[in-house]
């Protein structure tokens, strides 16, 4: 029986409908551990918060996280996009989880339906259709709220579009969305996107490849020109920080990629990234692959591997690289039934049975714990804000402080706010900047961060600690357990600490707040 033969047998949704089975009742579990951990809904992260906080912009006419202030703090140039809907009323809140169920459920699919195209049909097939959503952390990924889920579905659409055109010769919708959607929602899906329209170009597709290409291409660019236009930088500054984890801004190309390579090749994500890129080159010019139209599936997997470890980013609730390993796994596990042997199968299954050692242990350990500390810290700075507050305040972590606030936020990490970033870039960090632009704007309240992100000397002498919010819960996801709010000197202190009492009241267990002035009785938690 030829392999075309083979791949039309037995029922295309069964491993699909496991792998999405698998990967739905896996996400369940956990956000159900969440909620009874945290005793509320909440996302992991701060992050979900600022695309909700720009989508609330964008859906009244705006772009950035303020009324009437264009800034770029989105990572993903159409994520906010999906949010402005209810942008007004709190079911806005929900939007993230919505998004993410539903690309971790075409992601699951788009995987089963990888390895029944690829020709897997027995018990192996199946293993992995059960064990790769969870072991490739996408499960997880859909926890944080964020953008990487619906990107980690489209570049699984581009593999699979691409093994139908090297099986039965024929272009789907499925390749033309991915290579359209994966750059749209992060940045590091222009690879992949790219590889895979050089892809339909070496197969003889010239037309194809080219118009391809473009449509990975000409929507960014627009986007980029949109930031333009808008008097921004053409790359968002997240983005740009985030390709360097902040800790390259100078020294040529040269420097910055030795820093990408050492970063890829010291922790274990990227170890594997690197292991699959390898097992890629070396399956090309096995018997039966070499000359197999599939062949051009590990060329595809293996420089879109190159572009993530030079231009993307590892860790950080281990969301950034969950794609281009989902990804690399399925080219690898696609091309490996081409072999006359099952050993290539095996051993195209060793990346994702190592990913499932890296990632399910701080997925069952550390996940379920991660929605408290945000409730706590962050949602209490957000309470704080928006019902006692109601004036400008500077924070760090801008997000749940913005969502749903009328009043301005100034971002002091820079993330959201374009000057400031410059700043950081420029090494420029004076004694006293933060107090300085803080006072620029008005504001005589911030709520930052304790230890190295911010230290006195940063607020300057026109500034003081007027308390302490403390965290008493694991905090593994956050900056930092304690979150110091500074007052300035022309604030009036006594209308602040009134204030800061009555919140104080209402801090959930695991939260307290304590008065600088040990004069001050300490409210109760």
């Amino acid at each position: 029986m030829t392999h075309s033969a083979a791949i039309n047998q037995g029922t295309a949704w069964r491993l699909p409908l496991l792998a999405a089975g698998a990967a739905v009742l896996a996400h369940f579990a956990l956000q159900v551990a969440a909620w009874m951990i945290a005793g509320v809904f909440e996302y992991p992260l701060d992050d979900p918060y600022i695309h909700l906080a720009i989508a609330e912009q964008i859906a009244s006419g705006g772009y950035g996280v303020n009324d009437g202030e264009i800034a770029a703090a989105a990572s993903s140039p159409i994520y906010p996009l999906l949010l402005t809907p209810f942008a007004e009323s709190a079911v806005q809140r929900y939007l993230p989880l919505f998004w993410n169920v539903v690309g971790l459920v075409a992601a699951a699919l788009l995987w089963g339906r990888i390895l029944w195209q690829a020709g897997y049909r027995g018990g192996l097939g199946v293993v992995l259709a059960i064990a790769g959503p969870v072991a490739l952390n996408m499960t997880g990924l859909a926890f944080t709220g964020m953008e990487h889920m619906l990107h980690t579905a489209a570049s699984l659409a581009i593999l699979l579009g691409l093994l139908i055109l090297t099986d039965e010769d024929r272009l789907t919708p499925l390749l033309v969305l991915g290579i359209l959607l994966a750059p749209l929602l992060r940045f590091e899906g222009m690879a992949l996107a790219l590889a895979a329209a050089l892809a339909v170009l070496l197969l003889g597709r010239v037309r194809a490849g080219i118009g391809l290409g473009l449509l990975a291409v000409l929507p960014v660019m627009g986007f980029c020109a949109l930031l333009w236009s808008m008097g921004l930088d053409p790359v968002p500054s997240s983005v740009r920080f985030k390709m360097t984890a902040g800790e390259v801004v100078s020294g040529g190309p040269l420097e910055y990629f030795r820093f990408k390579l050492y970063t890829a090749m010291h922790q274990p994500p990227g170890q594997i990234l690197l292991l699959s890129f390898l097992l890629a080159l070396g399956m090309m010019f096995l018997p039966g692959i070499r000359t197999a139209p599939r062949r051009i599936l590990l060329l595809t997997v293996a420089l879109a591997g190159v572009g993530h470890v030079l231009l993307g980013k590892f860790g950080w609730f281990d969301r950034y690289e969950i794609y281009i390993l989902a990804t690399m796994s399925a080219g690898l596990l696609a091309a490996a039934p081409l072999a006359p042997t099952v050993v290539p199968r095996l051993v195209a299954a060793v990346p994702v049975a190592l990913a499932g050692v890296f990632y399910l242990p701080t997925v069952v350990a550390e996940y379920p714990r991660a929605s408290r500390p945000i409730h706590v810290q962050q949602g209490q700075m957000a309470r704080f804000a928006k019902d006692f507050l109601n004036e400008p305040v500077a924070v760090n972590d801008i997000g749940y402080v913005a969502w749903h606030n009328p009043d301005y936020v100034l971002d002091l990490w820079g993330l959201a706010n374009a000057d400031i970033m410059r700043l950081i870039e420029a090494g420029e960090n004076v004694p006293g900047w933060a107090g300085a632009q803080a006072a620029e704007h008005g504001i005589k309240l911030a709520m930052l961060y304790a230890g190295d992100w911010f230290r006195d000397e940063e607020m300057g002498e026109g500034w003081q600690r007027i308390g302490v919010l403390h965290t008493d819960v694991h905090v593994n996801y956050l900056g930092s357990d304690e979150v110091v709010f500074w007052l300035s000197a022309d604030a009036e202190p006594e209308a602040y600490t009134e204030k800061l009492r009555a919140w104080a009241e209402g801090l959930p267990e695991g939260a307290r707040f304590t008065f600088t002035d040990p004069s001050d009785e300490e409210p109760a938690a």
